[in-house]
């Protein structure tokens, strides 16, 4: 099989859109940026009001998780230090130069009681909308679709910057792209692209290691990485299943406890990126791969992903670093044995294992959700080397790979759309 000219581009674009660096969970970082691109556009600065609506799932995601180099969370918060320190310009980037010498300010306007937060009437899966009033005028900011899609910019009620409003549910063009191909398009690009076009990947091993060191060196939220890395309750945490669980956890603990680092996220998250890059660097290491094998494993792992992903909507009530780490499956069968139908077994085993993947929201505890994802990845590797598969008669398992990733798609889309407004009303009312 030879893939076309135009696949093997619109791969290449799906990875450059769909892996991306990100500082902070994306949610409140979604708010950052709408507050600094209102701070763009504002000239006086003496800040008098500041509106956030999101939808709920951003505001599911952002109540308990930590906003980088602050020390609190919430989206009060993020509204504060992207309008004191956002970078208009730097996208997921957008607070990753916060001072220490901005903290005051910052703590000043979320403690002043003129940030106010509420849950849009929106059907969108990813909306915020937020509004800085100075003294002299107001300017809000739109975003819809996904985390940097400013879709409307007015000052003082008047438009500055207009496009089409994507639909509440509709599918970019990479997504659907993605879910025109196969599984095997995908390992065939791995296997045959030239190295020299994707060698930028190997960017997500730098950035999302840095993090794994970050969490096992400091005491960031649960710390679960880090206590799973020390030796307790006599057990044994040099082998190759609790290095991958332990790293992976340590940098989600970093991301979500308040690192300052960027993460590589994939399908706008970070976890999810951490997910798809730290197993396959573990085993990386294992195999002592050279970096061609490793650039090779992180390519088809975030790929694979992302085209998990695109049959799933952009934010919903299913933890994806369980998709993601189904991408990390494939990259570590391709290092360990570089065999399809491996390959093609270990992603049955995992789905057959995701029914119950629920996200209650963004924070500390999301890495222990992350612990889970990566340690039924190890178990479905595992399988898959000794020839085991769930077989087609079980759940969501069909025959043909592809066809069980769609029907993954279909619960999370279809079976979990009330879960989600269950779980906010929960957190909402403790």
């Amino acid at each position: 099989m030879n893939l076309e000219e135009n696949t093997r581009k619109m791969l290449l674009t799906s990875l450059r859109v769909g892996v991306v660096a990100a500082t902070g969970c994306t949610e409140p970082i979604a708010v950052a940026y709408a507050a600094a691109n209102c701070m763009a556009y504002l000239h006086n600065r003496d800040i008098q009001k500041v509106e956030v609506a999101v939808s709920q799932n951003v505001m599911k995601n952002a109540l308990a998780v930590i906003v980088p180099g602050t020390g609190r969370p919430g989206l009060v918060i993020a509204a504060a230090t992207g309008i004191v320190a956002g970078d208009a310009s730097a996208g997921l980037s957008v607070i990753a130069d916060l001072k220490d010498s901005d903290l005051p300010d910052i703590y000043d306007l979320t403690d002043s009681g003129n940030v106010k937060v509420k849950v849009a009437d929106v059907d969108d899966d990813l909306y915020v909308e937020v509004s800085v009033t100075d003294k002299e005028d107001t300017v809000r900011v739109c975003i819809a679709g996904s985390h940097t899609n400013i879709f409307l910019v007015q000052k003082n009620g008047e438009n500055v910057f207009a496009k089409e409003r994507p639909a509440a549910h509709e599918v970019s063009a990479t997504k659907q792209f993605l879910q025109t191909i196969k599984l095997a398009d995908i390992w065939e690009f791995c296997q045959t692209e030239p190295l020299e076009n994707i060698e930028f990947m190997k960017k997500s091993a730098d950035l999302n290691m840095a993090l794994v060191e970050d969490g096992l060196k400091n005491d960031y939220g649960l710390k679960l990485g880090k206590s799973l890395n020390n030796q307790t309750l006599n057990a044994v945490t040099d082998d190759l299943s609790s290095k991958m669980v332990s790293y992976t956890a340590a940098a989600s603990d970093a991301r979500m406890g308040g690192s300052q680092l960027p993460a590589m996220s994939n399908s706008g998250s970070g976890n999810q990126g951490i997910s798809a890059t730290v197993p396959v660097c573990v085993v990386a290491d294992y195999v002592k791969a050279d970096d061609e094998r490793l650039i090779k494993a992180l390519t088809l792992s975030h790929l694979t992903a992302l085209y998990i992903h695109a049959f799933l909507p952009v934010l919903s009530a299913f933890c994806a670093t369980d998709s993601a780490a189904m991408g990390a499956a494939a990259g570590s069968i391709y290092l360990l044995k570089n065999d399809y139908q491996m390959a093609i077994s270990a992603i049955q085993n995992m789905i057959g294992d995701s029914a119950g993947m629920v996200c209650d929201g963004a924070g500390c505890s999301c890495a222990m959700k992350v612990a889970t994802s990566i340690s039924s990845m190890y178990r479905s590797v595992n399988l898959a080397i000794q020839g085991i598969t769930i077989p087609a008669s079980n759940g969501l398992i069909y025959q043909n790979v592809d066809d069980s990733i769609r029907g993954l798609g279909t619960m999370v889309t279809k079976g979990f759309k009330q879960t989600d407004p269950t779980i906010l009303e929960v957190m909402m009312n403790k």
